[in-house]
């Protein structure tokens, strides 16, 4: 099953058109799907998952529940993806809760998962735009913005001009390139959480390191 892509920081990306979305502050959870097994495997972005994992095992019977079928009949439906029914494809989404912050969740708070993205097997993650078309009737993060992905625009984020608490994804596609080698993201955060990732990491060890990835990642 695919890991959920490593999403770099401003500084890599191209200063092109995209779309931005809400980035939520959570863990990645994959979901993969078939047409013999249905939804048979799961993971967070780097381990495999079952129901009895004491953090994440909470996020399957959250997916299935509110995602299963619907996300099943949406990608069925789309005669752009004829035969994924022999090669599947993988959802991912952020679990995350009201309070969670850089990954961490408040111990007894009700969390749920959000879709962010979806991988056609052998045909790649489903380009923004077509997310937004295929998949917005579910609960997909908010699009904040669409323009070119600039100075102006990732200083905004910082300042906080936007709806958002942590920052944002923005998804683009580079022209020239084919569809399935096209895509590109990137992560802008605002000053309000990287402000409150430091406050926090003076007394907690594990966010430290936390800390110094996100500060390297957004120079």
């Amino acid at each position: 099953m695919k890991e959920y892509w490593s999403i770099s920081g401003p500084r890599q990306a191209p200063h092109e058109d995209c779309i931005a979305f809400d980035k939520l502050d959570g863990n990645n959870i994959r979901a993969e799907w078939s047409k013999k097994q249905g939804w048979y495997k799961y993971g967070t972005r780097t381990v495999l998952l079952d129901r009895t994992h004491a953090i994440w095992g909470c996020a399957i019977p959250l997916f299935e529940a509110k995602y299963a079928e619907s996300l099943v009949k949406a990608v069925l439906d789309n005669k752009d993806w004829r035969g994924v029914e022999k090669t599947g494809f993988i959802a991912y989404c952020e679990l995350c809760g009201p309070n969670s912050f850089a990954g961490w969740h408040i111990e007894g708070e009700q969390l749920d998962v959000t879709l962010i993205d979806v991988n056609i097997n052998k045909r790649g993650i489903v380009l923004p735009r077509q997310f937004i078309k295929v998949f917005g009737h579910l609960d997909i993060p908010k699009v904040v913005y669409e323009g070119k992905f600039n100075k102006q625009f990732i200083e905004d984020v910082y300042q906080g001009k936007y709806p958002v608490k942590e920052g944002v994804v923005a998804k683009g596609i580079i022209p020239g390139r084919k569809a399935q080698h096209s895509l590109w993201m990137a992560k802008a955060k605002t000053k309000w959480w990287l402000d409150e990732l430091r406050k926090r990491a003076e007394t907690d060890i594990n966010l430290k390191q936390v800390l110094a990835d996100n500060i390297r990642e957004q120079e």
